[in-house]
């Protein structure tokens, strides 16, 4: 599975990238900027992008992710360390996971979200995931809006990061 990484803090993105390559994922990135990250998700064409929800200089990483599915039909994971509520990106995100993440959780949560893209029942999920919905790749045509199916709502862990 093919990752596209868009983290602006200079330590964390670096560290994603270093645990889910050692796991055996392919990532693109870390990139800090979301005009760079769509640009290299289109050449790329990854399998999932796990995009920060606040980027530096005012970028929105709500903005980039629904961009990379309506537009590309790259789903995203998105990622936050504050107290962000996910109904917003129900539509065009496969869900939110809660930082400061363990490893082993964000391993656990890019390998439950793998298995709902491949329309599996995860076989575990980590409670700093939320999930919002499966995206159905091949009924969404770029600039329409995606189809979701429902999943079970996961209850988040609360931590400041």
């Amino acid at each position: 599975m093919k990752l596209l990484v868009v983290e602006d803090d200079p330590l964390i993105g670096p560290a994603i990238k270093a645990v889910m390559e050692n796991a055996g994922y392919t990532v693109v990135g870390p990139l800090r900027d979301a005009a760079k990250a769509t640009r290299l998700g289109v050449r790329e064409q990854p399998d999932l992008a796990l995009v920060d929800v606040y980027l530096a200089g005012g970028e929105n990483g709500l903005t980039l992710a629904r961009k990379l599915w309506e537009e590309h039909n790259i789903p995203s994971l998105l990622i936050t360390g504050f107290d962000h509520r996910g109904e917003e990106a129900r539509d065009f995100a496969v869900g939110l996971l809660r930082k400061p993440v363990m490893p082993d959780a964000l391993v656990d949560a890019v390998g439950a979200v793998g298995e709902i893209l491949a329309g599996l029942r995860p076989s575990s999920i980590p409670p700093a995931l939320e999930l919002f919905g499966r995206p159905e790749r091949a009924s969404a045509a770029p600039g329409s809006a995606p189809q979701t199916a429902p999943q079970p709502a996961q209850q988040p862990m609360r931590r400041q990061g």
